[in-house]
């Protein structure tokens, strides 16, 4: 547990970097701290590993305050990635990860095994051990940089910004296996971010923090979205809170339509009949085995030749599907926005057709779990 008592950071020029910072960050959960520029946040998780020293006030980690610690002792014990990953460039990627163990005198073997162990625990290739960072990708340094901050199973972990400077693909990536290594390891995490999607999709808790270096609100995702204390925060987390909050509810509750969905090898004539029969204006088509191949309309089924298949037509795109056992209802918006038919996707982890449903069917469903 990591907590922040009336902590301050004062300069001499007048700045107040933070300003009467009172928080606790639970132990085994992932605290992310976010705001604007100048806000205090990097300022606040550099006061935990003495980095930067309070003005006043007190930080203590499980009781214990950091300063009663050596610096250089304290910093040993937790773990710290920052943007741009902070690696050794003369080192390799192996040696990047066993510094900490070495600074603590295990054995250089034992430092290398361990390494090894946490090259795979983040998704890093044995054959890359011995590369050095310039010959990684930005992702793939990031990876080392996690790596090397939990090399010695810290207890507590600071991250500062860490997959601000990557792509958005990359970062998507890194933030699922962030969420992956939490659910094993169940760190005690401070993640600083400007990013309000990144804070909501890894935090427990999010910390907001004002201009100023004041703490605004100190919530649960869900609940700051739903509820925002102020106009600053409401502003902060945007006017699309709601769609964002969406996030928090499953898509499995959903009640899907099977009765549009037809197998590419049906008559174009019978799934007309059927259309017409339910009042709706499109069939999706699927293949023998349930994947989707796209939609075809009521339109172009009336006017399909007598004992066309529907496989043999012109098919509309399905666009992208969402999972029914573990996507959001903002990922099954999502779909039905997108899609050519105004219709999402619904599919089992194998990739096959569970059911459709329709963005005004969804809307019913959001509204009776919104409000």
């Amino acid at each position: 547990m990591i907590t922040f008592e009336g902590a301050a950071k004062l300069y001499p020029d007048g700045t107040v970097a933070v300003d009467d910072l009172n928080l606790t960050v639970e132990t085994g959960q992932t605290t992310v701290f976010v705001g604007p520029s100048g806000s205090g946040k990097t300022t606040s998780l550099r006061m935990v590993n003495r980095m930067v020293e309070p003005t006043r006030g007190t930080v203590l980690i499980d009781g214990e305050d950091v300063r009663r610690r050596d610096p250089a002792a304290l910093r040993r014990s937790i773990g710290y990635v920052i943007q741009q990953a902070g690696l050794f460039p003369h080192r390799t990627v192996r040696d990047n990860i066993a510094t900490v163990p070495l600074l603590l005198g295990w054995g250089r073997a034992r430092a290398r095994a361990r390494a090894t162990e946490l090259m795979e625990l983040v998704g890093l290739e044995p054959s890359q051990a011995r590369r050095y960072p310039h010959q990684l990708s930005g992702g793939q340094q990031q990876r080392v940089g996690v790596a090397r901050a939990l090399a010695a199973d810290p207890p507590v972990l600071l991250m500062d910004e860490p997959f601000s400077a990557v792509d958005p693909v990359v970062r998507a990536g890194l933030q699922d296996e962030l969420l992956r290594l939490q659910q094993e390891l169940r760190k005690t995490i401070v993640f600083v971010t400007h990013d309000i999607d990144e804070a909501v999709r890894l935090g427990d808790r999010i910390a907001v923090f004002r201009p100023g270096g004041r703490l605004a609100q100190y919530d649960s995702p869900e609940r700051l979205l739903a509820e925002p204390c102020d106009a600053f925060v409401e502003s902060f987390v945007g006017y699309d809170r709601g769609v964002r909050r969406l996030s928090f509810f499953p898509a499995r509750e959903l009640s899907l339509r099977e009765d549009v969905v037809f197998e590419d090898a049906t008559g174009a004539d019978r799934a007309a009949e059927a259309l017409r029969g339910e009042n709706e204006p499109w069939a999706l088509v699927v293949s023998a085995d349930r994947l989707p191949l796209g939609w075809a309309a009521a339109a172009q089924l009336d006017r399909a030749p007598a004992g066309t298949a529907l496989g043999a037509l012109d098919l509309a795109p399905y666009g992208h599907t969402f999972d029914v056992a573990t996507d959001s209802l903002r990922a099954a918006l999502d779909a039905a926005v997108l899609s050519p038919a105004g219709r999402a996707v619904g599919v089992d982890t194998d990739g096959r057709v569970v059911g459709v449903v329709s963005q005004e069917d969804l809307g019913t469903a959001l509204w009776s779990v919104t409000t």
